[in-house]
């Protein structure tokens, strides 16, 4: 229980999650329209008012710092309290009509709905360092960072960075952004879509768009062995083969379920760009192994064997060395290789025709 020391006694109770805030009526329904409106039902226990809120957005810890505005006390508004703070004015409906209406000789300059509204426009969306941390923090804030258009913002503006700030990087370069790349792809992968859609819509390069899926690929999908060694496992039928994962330090990308990596292979396979030699055959196998292991749809798998399909032709070295050890292991069963090949073998019977 938190309790609001003053002479005057505490005269309502409110609890937020688990814990229960001793305060005083008079400061909160002056900025919180919600609290205002409402019937107050009197405490069972104590003297004074009770209220429970509900699924406050940012939970105690939130509300405690509105607590705090509501009594006068300095607002320390940051990138990672302003998202919580901005659904939950949102919620008790701190608008500037109560700074009207109650503060009759002007000494507010403004109710919390506008003044984090003002820092997210001209604060956070300023750095887009700063627009990675509010978007991240929006995780548990569905619907209200949602409704609020607070997502849509950062989306929009990570996306006009990574579409506005591609200079040609070097693979060797450190660079604002390449950390951006980087950063993107920390993303959960709702908002990295939103993001990518985004940047595909802006009509960005499909450079820029392939750098940004293969950093998230890299980050988020598991890898399979390089050498793709199948290796038959006890009961299994006579053409299925079982894949080792590498392991890695238990992070938490490492740890999603099987559901979860075969929706983000679904994901990014649906906004790879179509353009011819684009992406690098090393990274199409990757996402088809992935694919194939993780049981994704046979239409994603076969739109993956043309894409490498049509890259047989001009596949660098190390991919055709890579192919070469995979047809070695998949003799009996050429389960990823088998239609890639076909469609490049159609191609060359076409090539045959023409001449």
């Amino acid at each position: 229980m938190v309790y609001v020391k003053s002479q005057i006694p505490n005269d309502v109770s409110i609890q937020v999650d688990d814990i229960t805030f001793q305060a005083h009526k008079f400061p909160l329904i002056s900025k919180c329209g919600y609290i205002s409106n409402i019937e107050l039902q009197p405490s069972a226990s104590e003297n004074g008012y009770h209220l429970k809120l509900e699924n406050l957005p940012g939970g105690a810890e939130t509300f405690e710092t509105i607590l705090k505005f509501c009594y006068g006390l300095p607002l320390d508004l940051n990138p990672h309290n302003v998202a919580p703070l901005r659904c939950a004015s949102e919620y008790l409906y701190m608008t500037e009509e109560l700074i009207l209406v109650h503060d009759l000789y002007m000494t507010e300059d403004g109710n919390l709905i506008s003044k984090t509204d003002a820092f997210i426009t001209f604060v956070v969306l300023a750095s887009w360092r700063d627009t990675l941390t509010i978007l991240r923090s929006c995780a548990n804030l569905s619907p209200w960072a949602e409704n609020l258009q607070i997502v849509r913002r950062c989306c929009d503006l990570l996306a006009w960075k990574a579409c506005n700030d591609d200079n040609n990087i070097p693979e060797d370069g450190a660079s604002d952004e390449r950390c951006l790349y980087n950063d993107i792809a920390t993303l959960r992968i709702d908002h990295f879509m939103r993001v990518i859609t985004t940047v595909k819509a802006r009509r960005a390069k499909p450079e820029i768009t392939c750098k940004i899926i293969i950093k998230y690929a890299e980050k988020w999908l598991p890898l399979i062995d390089e050498d793709l060694e199948g290796v038959r496992g006890h009961g299994l039928g006579k053409s299925e083969l079982k894949f080792s994962v590498n392991n890695r330090e238990k992070t938490e990308e490492s740890s999603l379920g099987c559901e979860e990596q075969k929706g983000i292979i679904e994901s990014l396979v649906s906004v790879l760009p179509p353009q011819h030699g684009t992406i690098s055959c090393h990274f199409l196998l990757r996402l088809l192994k992935t694919a194939i292991v993780y049981s994704a749809s046979p239409a994603l798998i076969s739109d993956l064997e043309k894409r490498v399909g049509m890259l047989l032709e001009d596949a660098n070295r190390r991919c055709q060395k890579m192919l070469g050890n995979a047809m070695m292991v998949f003799t009996e069963q050429l389960i990823c290789f088998s239609r890639p090949i076909l469609y490049y073998q159609s191609m060359i019977e076409e090539d045959c025709a023409k001449q």
